[in-house]
């Protein structure tokens, strides 16, 4: 079963569902993620703040190198396809032509860019991350992987 995550950037929530579910070592599972606006990014290869969270969780070894842009090649060859938001499921749809019934969308806000503290930084990406875990075990329950 491929499980594909997209979200805005690819630097952040998708990476961090991606990297989670890779260190659970599933048998027969393969992990992608992407970002509608992945391009957009400048070739930055992962937010400091996702970073820290590999490092504290001892996700490293588990975590790909660089952001991939979200493509209509990427959507179908999914098996399953997460959504961090409504508005990137239909931007798929508008832009792609993806038509696929094998989707979910799971509302977990993006970091405020306009939030200015450290420490506040740290503490919105650690519920993020506590969050998509919650997601994460749900959808192997769910789907018995």
């Amino acid at each position: 079963m491929i499980i594909h995550f997209v979200c805005l950037g690819n630097i952040y929530r998708s990476r961090l569902a991606e990297t989670y579910l890779n260190s659970k070592q599933l048998p027969n599972v393969t992990t992608i993620s992407s970002g509608i606006n992945a391009a957009d990014n400048n070739n930055r290869p992962i937010s400091w703040l996702t970073q820290r969270l590999y490092e504290v969780n001892k996700l490293v070894p588990f975590q790909k190198s660089f952001w991939a842009q979200t493509s209509k090649e990427l959507l179908y060859t999914a098996d399953l396809t997460i959504f961090f938001a409504e508005e990137y499921h239909q931007y798929c749809v508008d832009n792609f032509g993806y038509d696929s019934n094998d989707f979910e969308v799971w509302e977990i806000e993006d970091l405020d860019v306009n939030m200015k503290e450290h420490m506040e930084k740290i503490k919105k990406t650690e519920e993020t991350f506590e969050q998509i875990k919650k997601k994460v075990d749900d959808l192997i329950e769910r789907k018995k992987i």
